[in-house]
């Protein structure tokens, strides 16, 4: 893994935060971030799930911004990008999880290992993501970490597995924001009215909305929010 690593990625200096996106549809997101941190040289991370990766392959796609494909259902894989940040002098200081919670339209029931992989992809992947990132957040007891979900009428099947999955991640958000807000770890549930990252309004302003998050001082720390556009 270390020969894939860009040079500057490897390079010894002071540890400074960063952020790290986690999903399958966060390319915009990530861009905007990035312009938005430019001043403060804070590198974005993009890890997007790869399940045939037998170890992560790391790109550098733009100034400021590493795409990591990994298979994030790998609890090693996954520790193995934390460490790698961490040797880079940088510490997750803000986690952003978009789940793949959007099934594609099909006339054809979901067979129950379609069902077991979009679980996978979506409940297992964040447990998986969140017990990394918030284990060196621990260690400075300092770090914001955000899950988004849908929120959409339910009118068919897939549309009430999808909520069903959102509803967990829900749960999970709000178990570790009662745990390890008292530790210094800001935990929110963000609920979006539908994702679509080609509309460059919407991610503009979750965009904006993640880095208020992020800002926000620990007394007016929000632990539930819902976005509309």
């Amino acid at each position: 893994m270390a020969k894939l690593l860009p040079q500057w990625f490897k390079s010894k200096q002071k540890t400074k935060g960063c952020i790290v996106i986690v999903g399958n549809d966060v390319q915009q997101l990530s861009q905007l971030l990035v312009g938005q941190v430019q001043c403060d040289a804070m590198p974005v991370y993009q890890l997007q799930h790869d399940p045939i990766q037998t170890q992560p392959q790391i790109e550098a796609q733009a100034e400021g911004l590493i795409a990591v494909r990994l298979n994030l259902l790998d609890a090693t894989a996954v520790k193995s990008v934390i460490q790698q940040i961490q040797k880079a002098g940088h510490f997750v200081d803000l986690c952003i999880f978009q789940p793949d919670f959007v099934l594609p339209e099909n006339s054809q029931p979901l067979s129950t290992e379609q069902l077991e992989n979009y679980w996978q992809n979506t409940g297992l992947t964040a447990v998986s993501i969140a017990q990394a990132v918030i284990r060196q957040m621990l260690s400075k007891q300092h770090g914001t970490l955000i899950f988004l979900g849908t929120q959409q009428p339910v009118e068919s099947e897939r549309d009430l597995f999808s909520q069903s999955l959102s509803a967990s991640i829900r749960a999970l958000a709000q178990s570790l924001a009662r745990e390890f807000h008292p530790k210094g770890i800001h935990v929110v549930y963000c609920v979006l009215s539908h994702w679509q990252s080609a509309n460059h309004a919407l991610m503009q302003s979750l965009q904006q909305t993640c880095w208020h998050l992020y800002q926000q001082p620990k007394s007016t720390w929000s632990q539930e929010l819902r976005l509309g556009l």
